[in-house]
């Protein structure tokens, strides 16, 4: 009987340990998924995105399994979540050019979740695109559209002129996005303004502004795509530093 109880002890115990991708979810990830990396991961809306890659000349296609509690889910917010990563992750891999999405093609027993989006019948998301050089053309207004639109949009002001600001997400690699569309004010105001941004975003001040570019309001996903304004309107790329 002695011999006993320590095993019952360690049966008992073990029943109330939590789950290892509550405890420790980078160990979990290593063991489960040992073939993947850190770029085939993306963590948005408390899901956590896990991306494939197929390469085909300049086109790629990614293939977007959202996860939750260490598993594939199709949870509440799980399709705008996989969205919000695709377009991270076409806006990582372009840089200075423009990502061109192309039309949704459902695959076998797939749907098309939108102009761009198919689903497939394991209910992961798919998308194709390619980097492209250039201005901006019809379709790639429609992407940028929807991009924006999945962005969180806030009311900011500086010098008591007010802006429509629009934060996406931080990519696997800490790639961060804000658009500022500052009324009737300067180019100097925007980008003082989008200093504070950051600011208030990174835990501390050794954040790094890598670009700051022209950019467009257009109007709200359901809508045909139309440029709403080009006057002050600028995108930032930035990353918050340890």
């Amino acid at each position: 009987m002695k011999k006993l109880l320590p095993l019952l002890f360690v049966f008992l115990t073990a029943g109330c340990m939590k789950p290892l991708y509550e405890t420790d979810y980078p160990l979990y990830r290593q063991y489960k998924y040992w073939e993947s990396t850190d770029k085939d991961w993306q963590e948005v809306d408390q899901f956590q995105i896990q991306v494939f890659r197929v390469q085909t000349g300049d086109r790629t296609d990614l293939r977007l399994v959202a996860q939750r509690d260490g598993l594939p889910s199709t949870e509440r917010g799980y399709i705008r979540a996989s969205q919000k990563a695709a377009f991270n992750l076409m806006t990582q891999a372009c840089g200075a050019s423009i990502p061109a999405v192309a039309r949704a093609r459902p695959p076998e027993k797939g749907r098309k979740i939108d102009r761009f989006f198919y689903q497939y019948a394991d209910g992961s998301l798919g998308v194709t695109f390619s980097c492209r050089a250039g201005k901006i053309r019809g379709m790639d207004l429609a992407a940028e559209q929807q991009k924006w639109s999945l962005a969180d949009r806030r009311w900011e002001s500086i010098n008591g002129r007010k802006a429509f600001v629009d934060v996406l997400p931080a990519a696997s690699n800490g790639l961060r996005q804000i658009r500022i569309r500052l009324f009737d004010s300067t180019v100097s105001e925007n980008r003082r303004l989008a200093r504070k941004i950051v600011e208030d975003i990174c835990p501390n001040t050794n954040f790094r502004i890598l670009s700051d570019k022209a950019g467009l309001d257009i109007t709200p996903a359901g809508h045909a795509p139309d440029v709403v304004s080009d006057e002050n309107v600028r995108i930032y790329d930035f990353t918050c530093t340890p």
